[in-house]
């Protein structure tokens, strides 16, 4: 399998606070990663690395053979997303509308066949309810999920979810991880998920903790 995502050597630090040091990881094609993370140990600022939307002090970032900072937004935005815990959508907007946003900025596509890829994803994942539904009316699992859906409509190469089991309920998370993947595989896209202590990882083809400031397969 081929690399679609390559940090070498990455150097992260806040104020004097050493995050990552010498850190190397790849993610390959159609592949699904799982980093354990701990309180303050670096597990979002990771994703948001590999999301090119935080710069290491040092180390490179690489989409197949090209830097992240040789692509434009447009390639970026077809390489790589993310989904936050609670941030990204915006308040005036409902969720259907937030999901179409980033497709109606990125792609050819009309209106209405974006409509008919949200609601057609939101039904298979059991998202339908919240489609009408502003922000300010979801819960943090919602919410979650809702950042979910909006990816899942990007459809980026490389899927990056942060503890989004946080706060489910056992058969809501059995019922997303399990749509999820097969979802994933249907499409040939790869993931990297960071969950915590009692969150499942049984899905997973690797798994990862963060280790004296380096990525340790575990």
């Amino acid at each position: 399998m081929s690399a679609l995502l390559c940090l070498e050597d990455i150097k992260l630090c806040f104020n004097r606070n050493v995050v990552f040091e010498k850190l190397n990881f790849t993610l390959a094609e159609n592949s699904i990663v799982v980093i354990e993370t701990g309180v303050l140990d670096g597990g979002t600022s990771l994703l948001k690395i590999c999301n090119a939307t935080l710069s290491p002090e040092q180390g490179k970032v690489y989409f197949g053979d090209r830097l992240s900072t040789q692509l434009s937004t447009n390639e970026l935005f077809q390489q790589v997303g993310m989904q936050f815990e609670s941030e990204g959508l915006l308040s005036m907007y409902t969720v259907l509308e937030n999901c179409k946003l980033p497709l109606s900025f990125h792609s050819h596509l009309s209106d209405d066949v974006i409509v008919e890829q949200i609601v057609i994803l939101a039904a298979k994942f059991g998202f339908t309810h919240l489609l009408d539904k502003y922000p300010y009316q979801l819960n943090d699992v919602q919410l979650r999920l809702a950042n979910l859906l909006r990816l899942l409509v990007i459809a980026p190469k490389v899927f990056l979810l942060d503890e989004i089991q946080a706060g489910m309920s056992g058969i809501l998370r059995n019922s997303i991880l399990s749509t999820l993947v097969e979802h994933l595989k249907e499409t040939q896209r790869s993931m990297i998920m960071t969950i915590t202590a009692g969150d499942v990882d049984s899905f997973t083809d690797t798994k990862y903790q963060i280790i004296d400031n380096r990525l340790v397969r575990s």
